[in-house]
């Protein structure tokens, strides 16, 4: 008598690994609730100066950085970073509100190493291809680095920070002295103006209340000479360039 049992259970073993296996590939959605932020819109004229004085800014959705390495919440509130976001239909404004007692960089040229101080940066992924993203840096001096990433692995610095955006503005301003190490600062804002033109390839651009794009928040801090520290609104756990777990920014509706 043909034992039926045999013939069946490795095809159902069979079908059980494969659908295990189709739940690890399947692409969910790009980040998890935690790493979502609201890009708000605005009718206001936005003025890029550091200042975050518009009314945008005051309703403007925020979120706080944490200890990349360990993902913890920041508990100095000497060094707390947060950041908010909101958009009108030719730009995405993004602003960093730095606490720190000690505000300094040496970097005076544009697309200079800025990661290896003080700095905040963006990674903006707008079409949703991992390995390729914009890079934007600014450091308290107000000097930019802009950079189009297209091997996260393996980065061609030289190469890629050949990418300029041609009509991005930014601006800093300062509570301290910037370059004085021997007095106690307050903090450093950061206003990015980044062109949707410039960062998108799709001609209808943004649409309200659909489009989502991956992004990360990083920040460098090094006060009175210390090792530096890395902060990120999605932890990487190491280094920065880590596409996979980038969050999300959402383009609100009207």
């Amino acid at each position: 008598m043909v034992d039926f049992k045999k013939f069946l259970l490795k095809p159902l073993m069979l079908a059980a690994l494969l659908l295990a296996f189709a739940a690890c590939e399947r692409t969910e959605e790009p980040a998890a609730p935690d790493y979502q932020i609201i890009a708000a819109p605005t009718e206001a004229v936005m003025t890029v100066d550091g200042l975050l004085d518009e009314p945008a800014w005051q309703s403007a959705q925020t979120v706080t950085l944490a200890e990349n390495r360990t993902g913890t919440a920041v508990s100095d509130s000497a060094v707390l970073t947060r950041v908010k976001t909101c958009y009108n239909p030719t730009t995405l404004f993004i602003a960093f509100i730095c606490n720190d007692p000690d505000i300094w960089t040496t970097f005076t040229q544009r697309d200079e190493h800025l990661w290896e101080e003080e700095v905040v940066e963006v990674f903006l992924d707008t079409d949703r291809e991992p390995s390729t993203y914009v890079e934007i840096e600014v450091s308290p001096a107000n000097v930019l680095f802009d950079s189009y990433i297209v091997d996260p692995v393996h980065i061609d610095v030289p190469a890629t920070k050949q990418y300029d955006l041609s009509a991005i503005q930014t601006a800093v301003a300062v509570e301290g002295t910037l370059n004085r190490r021997d007095d106690r600062d307050r903090r450093w804002t950061v206003e990015i103006a980044i062109p949707l033109a410039e960062v998108i390839k799709d001609a209808k651009g943004v649409v309200p209340g659909q489009t989502t794009w991956r992004i990360n928040f990083y920040r460098i801090n090094a006060d009175g000479g210390g090792k530096s520290t890395g902060y990120a609104w999605s932890p990487t756990g190491a280094r920065f360039h880590k596409p996979e777990v980038f969050g999300v920014v959402r383009f609100g509706g009207p």
